[in-house]
């Protein structure tokens, strides 16, 4: 599987996601196709970017996504991005994310 939180570039200076909407994308298939995961994410237009860095999958199974933003929030799905929770705020930029199960 591979998952992206897309953004896109208004003349290389501000980076936000498509439509301001909070969303994960995962394919199946190699990246011919993509689902768009946002059940548990904000509604609202959201003025944030995910940093290249700041996205991860930790080696559960299911397999957990985790992403932080540049507004310092911190969200992770324990079921391959089908449901999202916010998991920390408040934070200064999240230029970095990293998980593993650990036991």
């Amino acid at each position: 599987m591979i998952y992206t939180f897309p953004l896109v570039a208004d003349m290389e200076r501000f980076r936000f996601p498509p439509d301001a909407c909070c969303a994960v994308y995962r394919s199946e298939d190699g990246g011919e196709t993509w689902s768009k995961l946002n059940d548990g994410l904000p509604t609202v237009p959201f003025w944030a970017a995910v940093m290249r860095d700041a996205m991860c999958a930790d080696n559960a199974d299911p397999t957990g996504i985790y992403f932080g933003t540049r507004n310092g929030e911190v969200y992770c799905s324990a079921d391959e991005g089908d449901h999202w929770q916010l998991v920390a705020d408040k934070l200064p930029d999240v230029l970095c994310v990293r998980a593993a199960v650990i036991g």
